[in-house]
């Protein structure tokens, strides 16, 4: 019992480092496409939702009373994306 013991922990010690180690930088994950305006299927535009996190980021009080509808102006991003979104499917 104590020998086997023993073998999971130096398993469970030998294991855990390796599962967290880092990957060679040349084997991770490469750059994504998405990240590039030019990259085939992307728009150069932003989406609503970025505009409106954008917006919310430079001025947080007024973009709430401008988008936000109910009391506590607490709908306002999803009302901003959903009137970007809408105003660029018409475009």
């Amino acid at each position: 019992m104590t020998r086997t013991l023993i073998v999971v922990a130096a398993f469970l010690a030998l294991a855990v480092p390796a599962a967290l180690a880092v990957p060679p930088s040349d084997k991770g994950k490469p750059e994504s496409p998405g990240n590039s305006a030019t990259a085939p299927g992307q728009q150069a535009t932003k989406n609503a939702a970025k505009k409106c996190k954008d917006m919310r980021k430079n001025s947080a009080s007024s973009f709430a009373s401008l988008y936000g509808t109910n009391a506590n102006k607490a709908n306002a991003f999803g009302k901003c994306v959903s009137k970007l979104a809408k105003a660029q499917k018409s475009d």
